[in-house]
């Protein structure tokens, strides 16, 4: 139904400037006009969602059209007979949506912060345009019959574009990796957050045969190919802010409050690490449970700009760490059996999230940069230590109406 109102008046529209076009040709607008016009139909969209008449705020544009063109006086009838029939339905579901959007409203709405220093955007609608760009590396030593050997790997880099849109706090995202698509990487990548005033959460699921470096061992490097090492890691971060009534941390990455004022907060957090990775016939798989504490401040040297820097440095208190190894065997039609170690703790194995974002904010749109970094550190450097690196940079610009 709203297709055939759409099109309907698409054809309105170009009967109308079809002879005007003929006679004399208009100047094109300019792209200052063109936003104009934009924001002018965002705020009768937007005054129409006040007067429950969300999708029939294009009555009037499309009443004015049908005034303004050449259609004979029994087909312009003819199109309000059917129209009617529309308008019937469109009120029906702008009641439903009338109902659900003062539910949405009345959560949103709730004052649990100091307005002095943290507000919400007066806007129902988010849209945001986002490109990310995010890699990972591993560093593994071990001493096996007082022989020591390194590894220092990297993974490929992996770039997404994607889309958000959110209503009232409320999201939805859609990414597309284009080299993924071109099938030049093999790596998958899963992202997962979640960010309040008071409490929140990062969930990264990478998945990756990619890794490629070089080993040394002894005096001797050998390259390390892609397709040698494989990984897959899940990594789980939370936090609590204690001054939650000041400072937002959602202003900071996904700009649904705004710090209009200076501000930090001490935090404590959990987080998780959980991986297994395979190399040369040896298989390592790390648990690691770690708790702590840290630091976030957000600046705000102006009403427009937003800066965030934030730490939170967390220590293993339960590791459940150990490899699984083919043994070699005389028989070789005889399955060789498996030989599994436990690897040891060794204090102060840890697990570091930091993150950093900027936000500049004109009137209803808004643009940035966030980065977040994650390191743990496993094992015991005397016979088998784990270090990961991980990190991923966004760069985002978007509107609210």
């Amino acid at each position: 139904m709203m297709l055939k109102v759409s099109l309907l008046a698409l054809v309105l529209s170009v009967g109308m400037f079809a002879p005007a076009s003929a006679q004399s040709k208009k100047p094109r607008k300019t792209f200052k006009q063109i936003l104009l016009m934009a924001d002018s139909l965002r705020l009768q969209l937007r005054h129409s969602a006040d007067n429950g008449r969300m999708l029939q705020w294009g009555d009037s544009i499309l009443m004015a059209e049908l005034g303004k063109s050449k259609m004979s006086e029994k087909k312009k009838q003819r199109f309000m007979k059917h129209y009617a029939k529309i308008q019937r339905r469109l009120k029906m579901y702008d009641r439903h949506l009338f109902i659900g959007d003062s539910l949405l409203a009345a959560n949103y709405n709730k004052v649990k912060y100091d307005t002095n220093y943290i507000a919400r955007p007066n806007a129902r609608w988010t849209i945001k345009l986002r490109g990310n760009l995010s890699g990972a590396d591993l560093l593994t030593t071990a001493k096996t019959n007082g022989l020591e050997s390194k590894t220092k790997v990297m993974a490929d880099c992996r770039g997404t574009l994607s889309m958000a849109v959110g209503y009232r706090g409320v999201g939805l995202g859609l990414a597309v990796n284009p080299a993924k698509l071109a099938g030049k990487n093999r790596d998958y990548e899963f992202n997962l957050n979640s960010y309040s005033n008071r409490y929140g959460f990062d969930v990264v699921y990478l998945s990756s045969k990619t890794f490629h470096g070089h080993q040394q061992v002894g005096g001797n490097e050998t390259d390390v190919h892609k397709g040698d090492i494989s990984q897959q890691a899940l990594n789980l971060n939370f936090y609590y802010a204690f001054n939650h009534r000041k400072f937002s941390f959602p202003a900071a990455f996904s700009q649904s409050y705004i710090q209009k004022r200076s501000a930090g907060s001490f935090m404590v957090g959990a987080s998780f690490d959980g991986s297994k990775t395979k190399v040369k016939g040896m298989t390592i798989r790390l648990n690691e449970l770690a708790v702590g504490a840290g630091y976030a401040y957000n600046l705000v040297p102006s009403s427009h700009l937003l800066f965030h820097l934030s730490a939170l440095p967390t220590i293993t208190v339960y590791s459940h760490d150990y490899t699984k190894m083919k043994a070699e065997t005389v028989d070789s039609e005889a399955e060789s059996p498996t030989i599994r170690n436990s690897m040891k703790y060794h204090f102060p194995s840890a697990i570091i999230t930091s993150r950093a974002a900027a936000v500049y904010s004109w009137c209803n749109k808004f643009a940035g940069a966030t980065a977040v970094y994650n390191y743990s550190v496993a094992g015991d450097e005397d016979h088998l230590q784990v270090r990961r690196n991980k990190w991923r940079v966004r760069m985002f610009f978007g509107f609210r109406f």
